[in-house]
């Protein structure tokens, strides 16, 4: 059973409207760029693995992915966990290309790429860790978990993995996407002894599912050029800028495409990009629209919690606000 599925990225909503709205010729626009293209990556190969676990007969396992947990002032991340009575398997996802050596003695992992060498975290260390936080959390929250056997999931399709030390660890728990049942199916024959109950199970899973936090990027932090980003509303048509508002339709002056509801994307491109909260002067500048009353009727017609009276109103996105679709 598929208790929580995976969605895109948050920092991938986010790093999408920022590039679109940013100008062709910006200086930040490569920049902005290549880091929308490597979340997209991993979130690639994550996609990939679920794929393959999708695969694994469901009937004694529950599955989660894409968690992050709280714990000890800071968060641990598992790309994809999967729950029985008798064992817990966190499985991480590694989307890297080229030829990837590992030398868990000095807890690195080097890839040969193009010709180029770079060095990273051992994945193995960095997934034992995660199993040991996942642990310790349950513990300190009085649940007694069933053993845990943490994984490596290598999900890009043209790397190369190479264990020049014939490390054991590595052998037994590093594989490429398309071999996770060979890979855990020794586990899951391994530990047949009931741990914990069904109920149990089912509490652990809740659980997790309640204290699951999402990431989001601090935008402060990401230091946007602001005053550069494109205002306006986004044909969707031919993507360009500025559509007109008549007849409480929008018209696009360069390609003459009609829409009813356009300016929803670019509502949600202002909070994405501002910070989940406008009000009607903010919503007309970044909208390009001279009416008062048109963008309150407007902002009425959404699903927009509201708060505050006349020129102190904000609004901010409701239950059913599409903000991260």
């Amino acid at each position: 059973m598929i208790a929580k599925n995976r969605s895109i990225p948050k920092e991938v909503r986010i790093y999408q409207a920022i590039v679109s709205r940013l100008p062709i010729n910006h200086p930040r626009k490569a920049e902005l760029e290549s880091r929308l293209a490597r979340k997209r990556a991993g979130y690639k190969g994550e996609k990939e693995l679920d794929y393959h676990i999708s695969q694994i007969d469901h009937s004694k396992l529950t599955i989660l992915h894409d968690l992050r947990i709280p714990f000890n002032d800071t968060h641990f991340q598992i790309d994809s966990l999967l729950i029985s009575n008798s064992l817990i398997i966190p499985i991480d996802s590694k989307y890297y290309a080229g030829t990837l050596e590992f030398y868990p003695e000095f807890n690195q992992m080097i890839q040969y790429l193009n010709g180029n060498e770079k060095v990273y975290p051992d994945p193995v260390l960095q997934t034992k860790i995660q199993a040991r936080q996942l642990k310790a959390f349950l513990i300190s929250h009085q649940y007694s978990p069933p053993p845990i056997e943490p994984f490596v999931a290598i999900t890009h399709s043209q790397a190369i993995i190479k264990n020049p030390t014939q490390n054991k660890e590595v052998s037994q728990r590093v594989f490429k996407s398309p071999g996770i049942f060979y890979k855990i199916n020794p586990y899951l024959v391994k530990y047949q002894n009931e741990i914990i109950s069904d109920q149990e199970t089912k509490k652990i899973v809740k659980f997790l599912l309640k204290k699951n936090k999402p990431y989001i990027p601090d935008l402060k932090a990401l230091n946007l050029p602001y005053d550069d980003l494109q205002k306006g509303v986004e044909c969707p048509a031919c993507n360009t800028f500025g559509m007109e508002r008549f007849h409480s339709l929008w018209g696009c002056k360069r390609c003459g495409h009609i829409s009813k509801d356009a300016h929803i994307a670019a509502l949600k491109d202002y909070f994405l990009i501002n910070g989940q909260s406008i009000n009607n002067g903010q919503f007309r500048d970044f909208l390009g629209i001279s009416s008062i009353h048109q963008s309150r009727r407007m902002l009425s017609r959404l699903d927009l919690n509201r708060s505050g009276e006349k020129k102190g109103r904000v609004y901010t996105p409701g239950k059913t606000f599409p903000l991260w679709d």
